[in-house]
């Protein structure tokens, strides 16, 4: 992703893209941001699962694997909250 977010001299917000050196988004609120970027976040998650997928990499770790198949759950990634600013 070849965006950056920028600050308008009103405040608000403003999404410069890399690729097409140009403003794709303005006027933009933070809200507005974090809506664009879990909707960006959406699809490149999604491609780079594909991707992964397609290459099917043998699991490293099958030790692992089996201990969370006895425990009966995976264990769960620390949930780190986005301070806003």
């Amino acid at each position: 992703m070849a965006w950056r977010i920028e600050r308008q001299s009103d405040g608000r917000f403003a999404i410069f893209s890399t690729r097409i050196q140009n403003y794709i988004v303005i006027d933009a609120d933070i809200e507005e941001i974090e809506r664009l970027y879990a909707e960006k976040g959406v699809k490149v998650y999604i491609a780079s699962a594909r991707a992964q997928m397609a290459k099917a990499t043998p699991a490293a770790r099958e030790d692992l694997i089996e201990e969370s198949r006895k425990r009966g759950e995976t264990p769960k990634e620390p949930f780190d909250k986005i301070e806003r600013f």
